[in-house]
């Protein structure tokens, strides 16, 4: 055999060893693609989450705010923002609740007299307007039936509660002016006092229909910690899982360091985009798929990067192997 291909082959045997080590070297290669989509998976679950907890926070649900419940809302809090409602602590929001229910019932009172329908056994004439105060204290009546020419017709006194007490002494304190009442008082009052007036709907309605936009205002403290530390989940377990790698010994500590700033970057990326979706769509839900899928998808680039860069160095090998055979002298027959 020619002693330059002899040669050639035990270069090639020493740089890459017997077929047993390249075997293991597949293996631990396969091994480590699979710890690395691991590693990405979890990556991106943890940035899904924590872009979901993030436009999930704590806040009020404007869908869930009717035109009345927003035209109650200003009459009652004329100096305030609605949306500004999420600064409040849950002690604060329970007194907004009170005043906004109430106001609210007058509202839906009101609307209910002026597209004609019957509440209790009031109802309006022809020409007749319900109105409301304009202040929100106003003393003894809260709706006024005005007829066509703006004289009075009618006060009343609108009250949406639970307490027979509050109902009566409302009479006692005004005698002139009758009372419309929610559901579970004037059910009882109406039967033996014929100033009192049932509109149809409950107390608990109204207070339902007013927390429901504000729910996530109302969490209990361990809610509340969960959604303060959820966001900045994804960098605990990145920060965590690298460093459990250095104190085994796995990696140094310049490399977990390079590590963890590479998958931070990324995390950092599909956070972005999944935020960027949720607000471009107006869904929150929206930011979950894209957020994983652009973790997911930034590794895969990689991983095709870094293959495609190990074959065109392989082909550069063989290229220059090539070169070097063909510069080899022919064997002398």
């Amino acid at each position: 055999m020619n002693p330059a291909m002899v040669r050639l082959a035990e270069q090639y045997r020493s740089q890459h060893g017997e077929n047993k080590n390249a075997w293991n070297e597949l293996r631990n290669l396969a091994h480590a693609f699979a710890k690395q989509r691991e590693q990405a998976l979890l990556d991106a679950a943890a940035a899904a989450l924590a872009v979901g907890t993030i436009f999930h926070a704590d806040g009020i649900d404007m869908s869930a705010v009717t035109p009345q419940m927003r035209e109650a809302f200003s009459l009652a809090f004329p100096d305030k923002d609605i949306e500004a409602l999420a600064d409040y602590s849950p002690q604060e929001l329970e007194g907004i609740v009170s005043a906004w229910k109430g106001k609210l019932f007058e509202v839906i009172v009101r609307d209910q007299l002026n597209a004609g329908e019957w509440v209790g056994d009031i109802y309006l004439r022809e020409g007749q307007q319900a109105v409301l105060a304009e202040a929100a204290n106003q003393p003894g009546w809260d709706l006024q039936i005005l007829n066509a020419d703006g004289t009075v017709a009618q006060e009343l006194q609108i009250k949406a509660t639970e307490s027979l007490s509050y109902v009566k002494e409302a009479l006692e304190r005004f005698p002139h002016i009758d009372v419309i009442t929610t559901e579970e008082v004037g059910s009882i009052l109406s039967e033996n006092f014929t100033d009192v007036h049932t509109a149809g709907i409950s107390n608990e309605q109204l207070e339902q229909a007013i927390r429901e936009p504000m729910t996530s205002l109302f969490d209990t403290g361990w809610e509340e910690v969960f959604e303060t530390v959820l966001p900045f989940l994804p960098w605990v377990i990145i920060t965590v899982g690298e460093g459990r790698h250095v104190l085994v010994r796995r990696k140094s500590l310049e490399r977990a360091f390079s590590d963890v700033l590479e998958r931070s970057i990324k995390t950092g990326v599909a956070i972005g985009a999944g935020a960027a979706a949720a607000f471009l769509f107006d869904a929150g839900i929206v930011s979950i798929p894209v957020t994983i899928a652009t973790r997911l998808g930034i590794d895969r680039y990689q991983t095709f990067a870094r293959a495609e860069g190990r074959v065109n160095r392989s082909k550069q090998r063989l290229i220059v192997l090539t070169d070097y055979y063909r510069a080899l002298p022919m064997p002398q027959s």
